[in-house]
């Protein structure tokens, strides 16, 4: 879910609960602490691993979460960065047992909106990195964003003429609406295929993007409510039969590097393609639903995206390299 509705749902809960000034901080706090993971990500790029630094990795799950939480609550409340906060906002914000109550739930209020956008978050990490998803939202929904912006311009504007009380009601229907809209607009979109098709939240409240396999093809097609039929993008072949031993042992060593086991765990799908060259092999991993979305994509921004549609990987004499930019 995008910032300012991290930032909306928190805040209004705890004046609507009337909470005093540093339990609502704390609250908020905890609601956006999770997405400072980008300050983890340039350590990925520089030494690569398979920690799940990268936005929506580590800090989006229950262990890691509470404790991201916990540490930007200690930091927020050490000397003098609260002796700035509180002469800017007159908010004392302490580390304390209460503060850190309301930062822990801020931390749920995170990741419960996270769970219903697409690809979701890694809830169990480090007992399992699998992602949890209930697929209904993409990353970001204008209806949502619009109506939370809006409610924080009015609160920092008008203060506590704003009912928090009626603004989160307004932010809790427009949630139900748009979901119901989003699963409608699913339904529709997976018609006429068979129970093997999946459908994903794309950019744009009535548009998704549906994956279906067909006897080793993959075919990936965009829905919009509006127009009403499914619109093949693009179709893929998977690898099939029994590999070659050289092959299969060349996807092994591949599948070892922390670049491709963080592209598997970020894709919607992988399909692997394969050439022999100067005694080595040249492998593509291939995220089918991005690389179908990336022809639509503004030019200026396919080069910088194009690591999440695919991957090059270089594996010759026993040895596997990456190719190219970095993921």
């Amino acid at each position: 879910m995008d910032l300012f509705t991290h930032i909306a749902i928190p805040y209004l809960m705890g004046r609507s609960l009337d909470r005093r000034s540093e339990e609502t901080a704390a609250l908020v706090l905890g609601g956006v602490a999770l997405d400072l993971d980008f300050l983890l990500m340039p350590v990925n790029w520089i030494s690569p691993s398979f920690f799940l630094l990268v936005h929506r990795g580590i800090t989006h799950s229950l262990f890691f979460g509470l404790f991201t939480a916990l540490l930007v609550l200690s930091l927020a409340s050490y000397g003098p960065v609260s002796s700035r906060i509180r002469d800017r906002s007159g908010i004392d914000l302490q580390l304390s047992r209460r503060t850190a109550l309301f930062a822990s739930a801020g931390v749920i209020i995170h990741l419960t909106l996270d769970l219903l956008t697409t690809r979701g978050v890694p809830l169990l990490y480090p007992l399992d990195p699998a992602r949890w998803s209930c697929e209904i939202f993409f990353y970001s929904e204008a209806p949502l964003l619009l109506a939370s912006l809006g409610i924080l311009i009015l609160s920092v504007k008008r203060g506590y003429a704003v009912d928090p009380r009626k603004a989160l009601l307004i932010l809790f229907l427009l949630l139900v609406l748009t979901g119901g809209v989003r699963l409608s607009d699913r339904d529709r979109a997976l018609e006429g295929f068979g129970d093997g098709a999946a459908a994903f939240p794309a950019p744009g409240l009535f548009s998704w993007t549906v994956l279906v396999e067909d006897g080793g093809r993959v075919s990936v097609y965009s829905y919009s409510g509006p127009s009403g039929d499914p619109v093949l993008l693009e179709s893929f072949s998977r690898l099939e039969g029994p590999l070659t031993e050289g092959l299969a042992e060349a996807i092994d060593m591949a599948e070892a590097l922390p670049q491709v086991k963080t592209f598997r765990w970020r894709s919607y799908d992988v399909i692997v393609s394969a050439s022999s060259r100067d005694g080595g092999w040249d492998l593509t991993f291939r995220d089918p639903v991005m690389t179908a979305r990336m022809r639509d994509a503004p030019p200026p921004l396919r080069r910088p995206l194009s690591g999440l549609a695919f991957l090059d990987v270089r594996v010759e004499g026993g040895a596997a390299e990456m190719m190219g930019g970095p993921l």
